[in-house]
């Protein structure tokens, strides 16, 4: 039924409709119904209301949308001087009664700038209006969803973010996310554990920090709350937001130190298709005494297509991806194929659904620690080879509302798979994850405020060899909300809350976390800000329960392990900079963290009979720490002269200690004084990329320190009249390597007629010997050549 007043869908079944965004006399039609003589005299009276009123109006109708791309800009605002107004819809269109006569107002939409206009309205008449909407220039009018839930400018987020854009990950070819996201200040990967300004170690793959999402929706095995980097569909990515620090109050447990947000590239009103196909290879190391290969070569070899494009009201992204890979480390290898599908149907101007699915097959042998220093830093010690032969998908129904007020509704869910065998030793695990969540989101226009909550609920079902044969399930609730608004046109606040309920088999554990956040633009381009946060994580699965073993050392269970709660803090600012037609963004931040009852993974000897002792890893409450530090950043981009160019500079530093350093923790780790393991107190990050006609030259370079202290058992003898050791020369290894590493990659391209592109991409230029997690070697100089296509 439509509303006679305001041409919008009407569902006065129960109650009388208003406007969504502006006020009016409410309409009195009811649904039909068998009248009487009252309701007949209403009904004659309202109609001729209206008909009065429209009488004295006139009436804005059109469409907004991107200048360039000719895209509908979805919630774009449209207000008069009289403080009357209206959001597009999923078109881009909008219809606005306004009093006859003199009549200004303003199109915006974040991003973009903002427009405005005088019309003399005539009563009676209808206008009707085509709005196109120009991007604002300057990296900090970027915009992200990841902090608020909703799109704001990065220069207004009262948290750090930092944002990769897709070209990024297309000029490095990067295969697995974790390369793309390491080459952002502050963040580092440990053979596949995130690590944010130093809030996490080195997990041995179990339980993460930092959560890793893909569109809103978490990508962490039900088992391990592990991330599956090579899962992810990097061919489709519009942008890489990461937030540094806690963030449960809206995500969770796992985000403990920190999110990673995928989101996917949508079409445009023209359609896009990309084939990539390269091939490489692996040099000898720089000690060719440490070349196992004689002859052969090892290699990668891939190729993805991504295709997306809008039939109508429906949305349609597609892509594949295949990997080979033959390692530089022996007896390693990997084989992947992967494709992915993102759909959606907009049934009408408010209301979308659509259906996402991701699956991945593979087969590969991993590696776990070499088998000695002198000439097999690249040869795997003996029974420390697994073998893995996977299958995952994901399948993400969801729906989008806007009501009647312009309220937004969405209901997301995600089913997530993950099963794994391993040939020839109880070590497969299969798990199934099912996940769903309900959010609202109301803007109060009047007053600046947004209010974002929602409640969610997830379950794993876990049945594996790999924790002592037995099925386990884990389930997840909670509640959320959160508060952003905008004061004096200057100050952002931001403040919400999450209540979590944890449970593992007949273990229940719930509690609140809390966050709050302010950002003040103190001139133009330039931004104060603070942040607290509390952070919460509930033990995995994976680390309660796994009971396995490797080489002859074991990985024992641990059902006594706690959950580990702390918060982090954060002041910085950020300006804005230009010179010519090049822009950039200085950002400097102190931050802090403490955690109480961390857990992390720890080698040592365990009791495991009551009488006999093993030498093992076990996650452990470690007990309370503090990481502190600073960071400075500088990202930029644009035209220096007539060269585009691209820059991304970045330092920090973290001193990661425990509150109180007493014997045990002295025991545990190889250093002698109070600092966590496997961080890395200081790290650079730079990369910069400029374009000379149809050239392209690119140089990525990273700087660890010294990775300061390891488990102790790693570098202490077994048995030490005889030396033996766990891990052979290691300790002499760190001796040697005892200042950092770092490394230089270098890319080039030609871009030639019709779109089509070959690269050539050099990675560890300098053939330096580096390793980021102990006892496993990262690549010596390898080079990828790269055809690509976009049509």
């Amino acid at each position: 039924m439509i509303c006679k007043y305001h041409t919008q869908f009407c569902n006065c079944v129960e109650r009388m409709c208003t406007t969504a965004s502006f006020k009016m006399n409410k309409c009195y039609l009811y649904p039909r119904q068998q009248p009487d003589m009252k309701q007949f005299y209403l009904l004659v009276g309202a109609l001729l209301c209206g008909i009065s009123l429209f009488g004295q109006q006139g009436r804005l109708t059109g469409k907004v949308q991107d200048a360039s791309t000719g895209d509908p800009l979805i919630g774009a605002t449209v207000v008069t001087d009289q403080m009357l107004g209206v959001s597009t819809d999923i078109d881009g269109a909008f219809i606005l009664d306004v009093p006859a006569g003199l009549v200004e107002y303003s199109v915006s939409y974040v991003g973009y700038v903002t427009q405005k206009y005088s019309l003399t309205v005539e009563a009676g008449q209808e206008y009707t209006i085509l709005v196109d909407l120009v991007l604002e220039e300057g990296l900090l009018n970027t915009i992200v969803v990841t902090g608020s839930k909703f799109e704001k400018k990065l220069g207004e987020e009262t948290v750090t973010i930092d944002v990769i854009k897709s070209d990024l990950i297309e000029h490095t070819n990067d295969v697995r996310l974790d390369q793309s996201v390491q080459r952002m200040p502050g963040v580092s990967v440990i053979d596949g554990q995130a690590n944010i300004r130093g809030g996490s170690g080195y997990s041995y793959g179990a339980g993460s920090r930092v959560l890793l999402l893909m569109d809103d929706l978490p990508v962490l095995t039900g088992d391990a709350a592990f991330p599956s980097w090579d899962f992810i569909p990097i061919e489709n990515i519009q942008q890489v937001e990461i937030i540094k620090g806690a963030s449960s109050a809206l995500y969770g447990s796992s985000a403990l130190n920190g999110i990673i947000h995928v989101r996917t590239a949508y079409p445009t009103s023209t359609p896009e298709t990309k084939f990539s196909f390269f091939n490489g290879g692996y040099f000898s190391p720089a000690d060719t005494a440490q070349k196992w290969w004689g002859d052969d070569f090892p290699f990668m070899a891939g190729a993805n297509f991504a295709h997306k494009q809008k039939f109508g009201r429906f949305d349609l992204v597609t892509g594949s991806y295949i990997y080979a890979q033959n390692s530089y480390l022996k007896d390693i290898y990997n084989r992947r194929g992967r494709i992915n599908m993102n759909t959606r149907y907009r049934i009408s101007s408010n209301f979308s659904v659509g259906l996402n699915v991701n699956a991945q097959m593979s087969r590969s042998a991993n590696f776990f620690f070499w088998n000695n220093a002198d000439s097999g830093l690249y040869i795997p010690a003996e029974g420390t080879v697994s073998l893995n032969q996977g299958f995952k998908i994901t399948v993400d129904p969801f729906i989008h509302y806007f009501d009647q007020k312009g309220n937004r509704h969405k209901l997301l869910s995600r089913y997530y798979g993950n099963h794994n065998e391993t040939p020839g030793v109880e070590q497969s695990n299969f798990s199934d994850l099912y996940y769903a969540e309900y959010q609202y989101q109301k803007h109060i226009e009047a007053i600046n405020l947004v209010l974002t909550s929602g409640i969610l609920a997830n379950q794993a079902h876990v049945s594996a060899a790999l924790y002592g044969d037995s099925t386990y399930t884990a389930a997840n609730q909670a509640l959320y909300i959160q508060a952003d608004k905008k004061m004096f046109n200057k100050l952002n606040l931001s403040a919400g809350m999450r209540y979590e309920f944890n449970q593992i088999g007949t273990l229940q554990e719930s509690r609140p976390v809390f966050r709050a956040g302010a950002n003040y633009q103190l001139a133009d381009y330039t931004y104060l800000r603070a942040s607290w946060g509390q952070g919460y994580r509930f033990p995995t699965i994976a680390e309660k329960y796994i009971s396995t073993g490797i080489s002859g050392l074991s990985i024992f269970p641990n059902p006594d392990l706690t959950s580990e709660t702390g918060y982090s803090a954060e002041v910085g600012v950020k300006q804005g900079l230009r010179i010519s037609n090049w822009q950039g963004m200085l950002d400097a931040s102190a931050f802090i963290s403490e955690y109480a009852d961390m857990m992390e993974f720890t080698f040592g000897y365990y009791n495991t009979t009551g009488t006999a002792i093993a030498p093992g890893f076990k996650s452990l409450n470690i007990g309370d720490t503090r990481i502190q530090g600073f960071e400075v950043s500088f990202i930029g981009q644009g035209k220096l002269g007539s060269v585009p160019t691209s820059l991304i500079l970045g330092y920090t530093y973290i001193d990661p200690t425990f509150q109180v350093f007493d014997s045990l923790q002295d025991a545990l780790s190889s250093a002698d004084y109070n600092v966590l393991k496997y961080r890395f107190r200081h790290t650079v990050k730079f990369d910069i990329e400029s374009t000379f006609k149809q050239f392209r030259i690119g140089v990525t370079c990273n700087y660890n320190s010294f990775m300061e202290a390891v488990d102790a058992a790693f570098v202490d003898p077994i048995i030490p009249a005889i030396n033996l050791y766990i891990i052979e020369g290691l300790q002499d290894y760190r001796d040697e390597h005892n200042t950092g590493d770092y490394v230089v990659d270098i890319r080039m391209a030609y871009v030639l007629k019709n779109s089509n592109e070959i690269s050539l991409i050099c990675a560890n230029m300098l053939n330096r010997t580096y390793s980021l997690r102990p006892a496993m070697m990262e690549a010596p100089r390898n080079i990828m050549v790269k055809y690509s296509v976009r049509l």
